[in-house]
């Protein structure tokens, strides 16, 4: 599960693909078993995909626990395939590299 905090201090990415309507789904199912095949990659914390309602755009953000982890992956000879079959399904990709600065977190009540 993902834990947005500024206590952390991850290598935060957010990526925003852009597609069609009727790529969305596709890109969603490579882009999900891409990270899938990720887990327990030493240094990913997190990852969570974000589907635009009009369908035109996916959004990545994913936690390394630092920038040299997030390298290593992108090195990765599998990955190189990987990125192929995602750019065949976009028109663009803006990879936003932050950090956490300000978060909110509203705590629903428990009895109404």
């Amino acid at each position: 599960m993902v834990h947005i905090s500024t206590d952390d201090d991850y290598y935060t990415t957010i990526t925003v693909f852009t597609t069609t309507p009727e790529n969305q789904r596709r890109l969603f199912e490579v882009i999900k078993e891409g990270e899938e095949r990720l887990r327990g990659f030493p240094g990913l914390v997190s990852a969570g995909l974000h589907l635009s309602h009009d369908g035109t755009r996916l959004i990545g953000y994913a936690q390394w626990e630092k920038k040299e982890a997030f390298d290593a992956m992108r090195a990765l000879p599998d990955r190189r395939e990987h990125f192929r079959e995602v750019h065949g399904l976009v028109s663009d990709v803006q990879l936003i590299a932050c950090r956490v600065a300000y978060t909110h977190d509203e705590i629903a009540p428990t009895t109404r």
